[in-house]
């Protein structure tokens, strides 16, 4: 009997083994209907196929590319592509996303997933043309940085137009904040899968098809497209974001006290200084032209050519907000231009902004407070404000040279070496360096305490809670809790974290950009018009309720595969010390503290709307079997890690 054809999708996975260079594919229609894409694919494969004695660098782990589901086609927003494994900085799941160009391409070249695992003998780049698959030798790109490694790709294969994935000289020295870079300017950031790629001897992926993606539906497809891009005509936040991306919330953040300065001393930074970076003057005064990615629905990228200051001449892509929090006002550096090359050296070098932030914030304010000095630095010290000093400390970093290296093991293991009580200045959840402030936005704090992947907000928290006034009765209806916009507020939090929780994952598995949803705003993408899009581009009937489950299954296999590879409980999804001891010591909320007790009771609320054991957090049998995962239940029942 002739098979339905698939749409959406490229149709097949690609598995390359690195040890002995052994390439071939298998059906994506095996994991499409329950998993989604991208990182729910992912997941399934990993909780599958790793036993649980590897370990992040193994050449047993995997790490897997994945291109979204609605990546490729004219749906609105779907311009990123996925990569996770097993990761370096928790130890557990590591997953993160990418605006790509190279995951529309390797759906063109008829996959939807790369699956690497091995470990080359030498220096190796992976070569992708439609059925043409390659390991080339990578020896001479390898030391280079991220920006050198494409211009010599794309003169090598001479075609200026190629776009590729890599990693910069931290993924080669197996630095655990190591990220993969796709082409210059854009992260697959957090949890370390760059080292993960250098660990495979694997410098980079490069991706080019000639293929197309049929949706099953083209009439009823394009005109939910349409509709949908409508919606962005009216979006509050569309031209702000247009203008300068997250760069553009600064004013709001330190209105909120959601920044850090000095390494979350403060929640709110000095008003001189908020005049004096503000980013928005930068990037008026420096902007050569935009950039937009293939399905990018807002186009908030930008280039930049800084002619005066202390870094004339550099040519970079714009950053996002998260560089400024973790770099500009968390270190305190009041040179306007200084987060646009910080962010540029660290694409370059393939290092995260935030474990790089991270780590040399503990640094400084450990130093700051006589815990380390001269003698554990290099004779170098560590004082705020110093902007060419961290862009040092960044180098060293990525190369592990003296004292950067043990800054390159992350906040978290820096402070248990160096020991003498300077872990409570180790701001991390998880073991993951944390960029966000989560003081007074319980909401915020609730989704970044209990993610997955470690500490972050890109994968439940309620990113809208702090943005300002917005249509309660609207807000109601999709997240199901009137409160959203009251930050203070613990009532009805755990509901809506779990509903980000699922639009994240959706978003992630389906391929379209986070700050396209209703994430950020009310009148953008949310589950209703996901289940319309994914539903007239592959046939296949689907609700707002069966992408909800769907979501909820995922993230129970990442939180199985936790439990499988980690000893995480209920204490990890709690706040920092600092978060739960100290008031916030200015700002407009001077003097407000975290109610512990009250966490308490919102956490226990969010585990038992998960069905998990709210004592330790694990799973109950009776969720996991009402998802489909008996297996999962049966396997953390052995481990004795059943709720």
């Amino acid at each position: 009997m002739k098979k339905s054809p698939l749409y959406s999708y490229g149709g097949k996975i690609l598995r390359v083994n690195l040890t002995n260079g052994e390439v071939e594919t298998e059906p994506t229609a095996a994991y499409a209907r329950e998993w989604i894409g991208a990182s729910g694919i992912a997941i399934k494969i990993l909780y599958d196929e790793l036993r649980p004695w590897v370990t992040p660098y193994d050449p047993a782990n995997k790490l897997i590319f994945g291109a979204g589901a609605l990546q490729g086609t004219p749906a609105p927003g779907a311009c990123k592509m996925n990569v996770s494994s097993l990761g370096p900085m928790t130890g557990g799941w590591a997953s993160g996303c990418s605006d790509s160009y190279v995951g529309g391409q390797l759906k063109y070249a008829g996959y939807d997933a790369v699956v690497l695992e091995g470990r080359a003998s030498k220096p190796v780049y992976l070569w992708i043309e439609n059925d043409k698959v390659e390991l080339r030798d990578a020896s001479l790109l390898w030391g280079g940085t991220t920006w050198e490694t494409l211009d010599r790709i794309r003169e090598e294969l001479g075609d200026r137009n190629l776009h590729i994935v890599s990693i910069g000289p931290a993924g080669e020295n197996l630095v655990r904040g190591a990220c993969i870079m796709q082409d210059k300017g854009r992260a697959f950031g957090r949890c370390g899968l760059g080292a993960v790629m250098g660990s495979k001897n694997l410098k980079a992926l490069v991706a080019r098809g000639t293929g197309a993606i049929k949706v099953a539906q083209p009439e009823v497809f394009m005109a939910k497209v349409t509709s949908v891009r409508r919606m962005f005509e009216k979006t509050k936040s569309q031209d702000n974001f247009r203008k300068y991306g997250t760069l553009s919330c600064l004013s709001r953040k330190q209105e909120v006290c959601g920044l850090s300065y000095r390494n979350f001393q403060e929640c709110a930074i000095p008003e001189d200084m908020l005049q004096a970076i503000d980013p928005r003057k930068t990037i008026e005064k420096y902007e050569v032209s935009r950039q937009s990615f293939p399905g990018c629905v807002l186009g908030c990228g930008r280039h930049l050519h800084i002619t005066e200051g202390p870094y004339a001449g550099l040519k970079t892509e714009s950053c996002q907000h998260e560089v400024m929090g973790t770099l500009q006002t968390r270190l305190a550096i009041q040179e306007p231009t200084f987060l646009f090359k910080a962010n540029a050296l660290c694409d370059q070098l393939g290092l995260d902004v935030d474990a790089a932030g991270g780590a040399i914030g503990w640094a400084m304010e450990c130093y700051q407070r006589g815990i380390i000095n001269e003698k554990d630095t290099d004779g170098q010290p560590l004082l705020w404000g110093d902007a060419q000093a961290t862009l040092d400390w960044i180098e060293k970093i990525a190369y592990r040279r003296g004292f950067g290296n043990i800054l390159a093991e992350g906040c978290a293991r820096a402070a248990d070496i160096i020991g003498r009580e300077s872990g409570y200045y180790a701001m991390n959840i998880k073991g993951q360096d944390l960029y966000e402030q989560c003081r007074g936005s319980n909401g915020w704090l609730l989704g970044t305490a209990t993610s997955t992947r470690g500490g972050g907000h890109t994968t439940g928290a309620i990113v809208i809670e702090t943005v300002g006034e917005l249509d309660r009765d609207k807000a109601a209806r999709i997240y199901g809790e009137e409160n959203v916009d009251r930050p203070l507020d613990y009532h009805g939090k755990a509901g809506i974290v779990m509903y980000m929780e699922a639009l994240s994952r959706m978003a992630n598995s389906l391929g379209i950009c986070l700050y396209s949803t209703t994430c950020w705003d009310l009148e953008q993408i949310d589950l209703h018009q996901m289940a319309e899009l994914y539903s007239a581009a592959t046939g296949w009937e689907t609700k707002v309720s069966d992408l909800k489950r769907m979501a909820m299954k995922q993230l129970n296999l990442e939180k199985a595969f936790n439990l499988r590879f980690t000893n995480f409980e209920r204490r990890h999804d709690m706040p920092t010390s600092r978060d739960l001891r100290e008031p916030i010591p200015s700002g407009n909320l001077a003097g407000w503290k975290l109610d512990e007790g009250k966490y308490n009771e919102m956490l226990d609320e969010y585990y038992e709307l998960h069905g998990w054991n709210k004592f330790n957090s694990f799973p109950k049998r009776a969720i996991l079997e009402d998802l489909g995962l008996v297996y999962v239940a049966d396997e953390l029942a052995r481990i004795g890690k059943l709720g």
